[in-house]
């Protein structure tokens, strides 16, 4: 039984938890069971936390340490045996010296942890991600045989997911949204992704993808500079020569700072 801390408000998330007597408030014409009551001999997980009040903290301090509660405007204490797990994308040590979680509670829930490391560590993991979030999106939407260009999942794999899994979650569908093609390229991506993920090699040290990085990048400005000096800044044409989407051009044009005006023929009438 799951419960989002931080998306349920303040002052209904006790109740949500402990559920509520008939006439505990205003409104409250029956009695309701709280979730975690409702998961008895089964599996609670608190997501994000974090961001429980502290005076919420205190209650289920005591629900983890007694395995028992009193619903909201109750007196009888009910006892739940269940299996508690907590998930939270800050970090708990640094949440308690600045007094925002419970030092008892922390050490409470802190038995057995594991630490996932964000996306941008674990980039063997995203070429596999990709292709799970393809095939359960692409078939709710129901377009079938979805195929994805390699240069698409290389510039995925060069992004720093900031927003980790959710982000590429996202992006994955914005791209099987906005397309009717059965073959993803980097036209569907957003623009931010594709433009800064030639920045993820910059902290990488001089290693060999730092050094391959930096040498495409300087093949990438200088074919693209002879490209339009060639087509005198005609975008369509350079496009055309270079076998490449134009969204996708103006895409690497804004990410090596090229503008393709400056390339054009100047004529002065006298």
């Amino acid at each position: 039984m799951p419960v989002d801390c931080g998306a349920i408000p303040e002052n209904l998330l006790e109740g949500e938890l402990l559920g509520h007597e008939r006439g505990a408030f205003t409104g409250a014409f029956t009695r309701s069971l709280g979730l975690l009551e409702m998961a008895d001999g089964g599996s609670f997980f608190f997501d994000e936390i974090a961001e429980l009040p502290l005076q919420l903290q205190a209650k289920c301090l005591r629900v983890l340490q007694e395995r028992k509660f009193r619903r909201v405007g109750g007196k009888k204490e009910i006892s739940v045996n269940v299996r508690v797990l907590a998930a939270t994308n800050r970090d708990l040590a640094t949440e308690v010296r600045e007094r925002r979680f419970r030092e008892d509670l922390y050490y409470r829930i802190n038995v057995a942890r594991i630490e996932l490391p964000p996306l941008r560590e674990r980039v063997e993991d995203i070429p596999l991600l990709v292709e799970r979030f393809v095939a359960k999106y692409s078939q709710e939407m129901g377009k079938s045989g979805i195929e994805l260009e390699p240069e698409l999942l290389e510039v995925l794999c060069r992004y720093s997911w900031p927003g980790n899994i959710r982000e590429l979650q996202n992006v994955v569908k914005r791209a099987l949204a906005m397309t009717d093609k059965k073959v993803l390229t980097l036209n569907d991506l957003p623009d931010e992704v594709v433009v800064r993920s030639g920045d993820q090699g910059a902290a990488e040290g001089q290693g060999f993808f730092h050094l391959r990085a930096q040498r495409m990048t300087a093949f990438e400005k200088e074919y693209l500079v002879d490209l339009l000096t060639g087509c005198q800044g005609d975008v369509s044409k350079a496009a055309g020569e270079a076998r490449l989407p134009r969204g996708t051009l103006y895409r690497l044009l804004k990410k090596h700072g090229i503008v393709p005006e400056s390339f054009r023929s100047q004529v002065f009438s006298i």
